[in-house]
């Protein structure tokens, strides 16, 4: 598995826990997403997937289809 972190940069953010447990239901829905932690005092999403099933372009494509504008974090 591999691991990539999102900082979330658009105008939707993570407010609460109720944001970060509906970005996490919506990641595990997606073929290969294994682990999701949003973090709203960061403001930043940590996904561990398998990437012979998925990549993170893919991942960012589906926060951005929630409304979440992001960026890979620099390691």
């Amino acid at each position: 598995l591999k691991s990539v972190t999102f900082d979330v940069t658009g105008e939707q953010r993570l407010n609460c826990e109720a944001c970060e447990q509906r970005v996490a239901r919506l990641l595990k829905t997606v073929e290969g997403v294994g682990e999701v932690r949003a973090q709203a005092d960061r403001q930043r999403i940590d996904v561990l997937f398998d990437a012979a099933v998925l990549d993170s372009t893919s991942i960012a494509e589906r926060l951005s289809e929630a409304g979440y504008e992001t960026k890979v974090a620099a390691p």
